[in-house]
């Protein structure tokens, strides 16, 4: 075996250690697909590379809320987070940055029910609305809105009765129709969030994606630390970023191979071979770490 692993190489020491010497144990292909579901998936995120520690940002745009985490390209993101270089307050419990973050309901009774009447319309009293905020609820049917993208078209809300709402946030206009008139002097509520934008303070990191609040009023730089991941090998050429990661990819990719299989006894002796390894590469990073330690002051 050469001095440098490459993707032939993995692949040939995977079939030594796992005893599929044939390709019709385990065809090339779908061998070459396992290492990289091991290689660009689980490899960084046991090990995180310090190689692929690096900076991820993205840009808002203006009275979005929620960006979608890039998980193609990236994995593992880090506080703390920077809006235009000022610092931004860091969740990943959802209902901490909720609460943190609370905003005031307005609550409203801007109709009265008349036994005959279907469709109410109004504007709401300091506008715009806030997406996914404004309920209208007579006593008996439910309109709730659940949209969260800021947009200044008109929305459309279906009532739990069949009805419909008809929602601009921008205006704050408001128009329902119920399914079946309200009854004679129910009332009719109206409640929602004002929408409020400016540079974003606060950022959640959760359900594979970034909310930040306040909502932008316009494009701002958000930045933070983050692990890219590796190129899968698809030439049988290719070579892992850093040779010394090729036995690790090896054993690695071996022991999912055999537990995915019921065979427990390889898996378990692979397992300390790969636990090896992957301390080996640790070695690398944990001493970097060790060169940017701050220095005792004596």
């Amino acid at each position: 075996m050469s001095a440098t692993w490459t993707l032939s190489d993995i692949q040939q020491a995977i079939r030594q250690v796992t005893g599929r010497f044939s390709p019709s144990d385990i065809s090339n292909a779908d061998l070459k697909k396992r290492i990289n579901q091991y290689y660009t998936l689980i490899f960084p995120a046991e090990v995180k590379l310090e190689q692929k520690h690096v900076f991820y940002e993205f840009t808002t745009t203006t009275n979005q809320t929620v960006y979608d985490l890039p998980l193609t390209t990236y994995t593992n993101f880090e506080p703390p987070a920077l809006c235009n270089k000022f610092a931004m307050f860091w969740y990943q419990d959802p209902m901490r940055f909720k609460y943190d973050t609370m905003q005031q309901y307005t609550f409203g009774t801007p109709w009265v029910g008349d036994g005959t009447t279907v469709t109410f319309s109004t504007t709401v009293t300091g506008f715009p609305i806030q997406p996914g905020s404004l309920t209208i609820y007579d006593g008996v049917e439910l309109f709730e809105d659940t949209n969260t993208i800021w947009t200044t078209s008109d929305i459309t809300i279906i009532g739990s009765l069949g009805g419909s709402a008809i929602v601009n946030y921008a205006t704050g206009t408001v128009s329902v129709t119920f399914n079946t008139a309200p009854l004679l002097d129910n009332n009719i509520f109206l409640n929602y969030i004002l929408f409020i934008s400016s540079r974003p303070q606060y950022i959640l990191l959760y359900n594979n994606s970034f909310t930040v609040y306040p909502a932008p009023n316009q494009a701002y730089k958000i930045q933070m630390k983050a692990y890219s991941v590796v190129e899968p090998l698809e030439e049988a050429t290719d070579t892992p970023y850093l040779n010394e990661w090729g036995r690790c990819i090896v054993y690695g990719t071996a022991r999912d191979l055999l537990a995915d299989s019921g065979e427990m006894d390889g898996y378990a002796e692979i397992t300390a071979l790969y636990k090896e390894q992957v301390a080996y590469v640790l070695k690398r990073t944990n001493q970097n770490l060790l060169n940017i330690r701050a220095m005792p002051r004596f």
